[in-house]
């Protein structure tokens, strides 16, 4: 029995290429084809494949509606449970990695994964029922002990910015080392600041020191 997929991207060269792609492997075969969340969901409602690769990021479908990858995996999940569910995005920070697994979803696999083997990734999520890319798996493992600390997500540029704070460096100096701008430091060390509820950048160090976020 070959594995029936859906694909759902509202870029048409990504689905055409993924139709490509698969047109080459024996062991799946692609059942529809969707632009939009609605789309897919329409399509749902008539057939259902084995897997969904979703775009997390969609944009606006065929009528001007708006669609977003997340919610359309929740419709999925409740509706058609036994389906799983591969996100396909260009997005690799836990703010949005760790609420798609909470959510439920079965796979998780990145766009710019170079040497991407789609074929391979399906047939595991399949037959296993679960499909990280080793990228997303290594930010999970990096995050999963603070998650479970402090319930605070950082991306890895946020940490490398919390780390330099810590250590002293000042926004030039951060900026340099990290090759970005003073502008995209002072934006990082804002989120940190929001995120941790601290009052100003001491209180934020000694919170993520608190919380477990920085090793003395």
């Amino acid at each position: 029995k070959k594995i029936s997929v859906n694909l759902v991207d509202d870029h048409q060269i990504v689905t055409d290429g993924l139709v490509l792609i698969f047109s080459s492997d024996e062991s799946i075969e692609i059942m529809d084809v969707a632009q939009s969340g609605t789309m897919a969901l329409a399509q749902l409602a008539k057939r259902t494949p084995d897997v969904v690769l979703l775009d997390y990021s969609l944009g606006k479908g065929a009528n001007g509606e708006d669609s977003n990858g997340l919610e359309v995996a929740e419709v999925i999940l409740t509706k058609h449970p036994k389906v799983k569910i591969m996100m396909l995005t260009m997005h690799d920070t836990s703010e949005v990695i760790v609420p798609c697994i909470a959510a439920g979803v079965h796979g998780y696999m990145l766009k710019s994964e170079k040497n991407a083997d789609f074929g391979a990734a399906i047939r595991h999520l399949y037959e296993f029922g679960h499909y990280f890319s080793p990228e997303v798996a290594k930010d999970l493992a990096l995050n999963i002990s603070k998650h479970s600390k402090g319930s605070i997500a950082l991306s890895h540029r946020e940490q490398e910015v919390l780390d330099a704070l810590y250590k002293g460096a000042s926004t030039k100096e951060i900026g340099d080392g990290l090759y970005i701008s003073h502008h995209t430091v002072e934006s990082h060390r804002k989120n940190l600041i929001h995120k941790f509820e601290a009052k100003n950048s001491v209180h934020l160090i000694y919170l993520a020191l608190q919380k477990g976020y920085l090793s003395v």
